[in-house]
């Protein structure tokens, strides 16, 4: 006697009520459920079902018996899905390249929790300034702002972003708070040097979206955005950067917004890659794992700025 065919036979009958009910759920013969049942009966020595022309009915036996049927049913339903997870766990390398200040300030502190969910996953993350070739530099998966227009690339627009201007509340309470753009003339401003340029990025502002581009006095500029606001949260002066980067330090009082009414549309960020690695597991996961905590970084950011999220 297969025992778990037994136990299966005798809980279909038990909760169905009827032997005939119990075979064709189980697509087997009548007569081969009812021999199950007996086999266990004369197993154990007692009767687990009180049978009449017109229904079946448990036992005090029977009762107690399917109660354990059911939570062995259970567990194994359990190992079974355990396995099957096992068997579909993302694993491998998977090589991601990200801009810097991405990485460090989004990507990074949220790393613990993507590689607690794929311990099978062998991360390979490199920060870089520059765009990379996906395919020649074997990277399965990027992170990229503004339009791709590269057809042999997937790219999968995740989020907006806005250039805001901030500072720190340090700096503002020796300096005074700008009022206008114009105001801003008055004050230490920080600037950045883009990685493929050698002149500072301009300041835009939506009030001027119009105007060409402003390019401040500054009086101090930094070849990377990321440094350009970590010097504007200690003090340092004002800056302009994307809120995205700086929603943690909104988020802590570190920064605060400044001029909220001129504030400008900035990149979108898409998640990138071959129309091969679309079909690793890895990539998958990895790429839908970005996805919410993109969305996640956009809701802090507009929670801290008090602005609705760029589409």
């Amino acid at each position: 006697m297969d025992p778990l065919q037994a136990m299966q036979a005798f809980s279909r009958v038990a909760e169905l009520g009827s032997f005939t009910r119990a075979a064709d759920d189980l697509g087997l013969s009548r007569a081969m459920v009812s021999t199950h049942v007996r086999r266990l009966e004369k197993r154990f020595g007692l009767r687990l079902l009180n049978r009449t022309t017109r229904k079946v009915a448990l036992t005090p036996a029977g009762t107690e018996y399917l109660g354990h049927c059911r939570r062995i049913f259970s567990e194994l339903r359990a190992a079974e899905e355990m396995l099957r997870r096992t068997q579909e766990q993302p694993t491998g390398r998977l090589r991601v390249d990200v801009p810097g200040s991405f990485g460090r300030h989004i990507l990074l502190p949220a790393l613990p929790e993507f590689l607690t969910l794929y311990p099978g996953i062998n991360l390979e993350l490199r920060l870089n300034e520059r765009v990379v070739d996906l395919v020649q530099e074997e990277v399965d998966l990027t992170v990229r702002a503004g339009t791709i227009t590269d057809p042999n690339l997937v790219a999968r627009r995740v989020s907006g972003s806005r250039w805001i201007t901030c500072a720190s509340p340090g700096y503002l309470a020796k300096r005074g708070w700008p009022r206008t753009v114009a105001d801003l003339a008055d004050h230490v401003l920080i600037g950045s040097t883009p990685a493929d340029s050698h002149q500072p990025r301009p300041w835009m502002f939506a009030a001027d979206a119009d105007a060409p581009a402003w390019q401040p006095a500054y009086q101090m500029t930094i070849n990377e955005a990321e440094a350009a606001m970590l010097a504007a949260t200690h003090g340092a002066g004002i800056t302009q950067t994307m809120d995205l980067l700086a929603s943690r330090a909104l988020a802590a009082g570190e920064l605060v917004l400044l001029l909220p009414e001129t504030t400008l549309r900035g990149p979108p960020l898409s998640i990138v890659h071959t129309p091969a690695a679309q079909r690793l597991a890895r990539v998958r996961v990895f790429s839908e794992f970005l996805r919410v905590l993109l969305e996640g970084v956009v809701r802090r950011a507009a929670a801290a700025t008090g602005l609705p999220p760029e589409p």
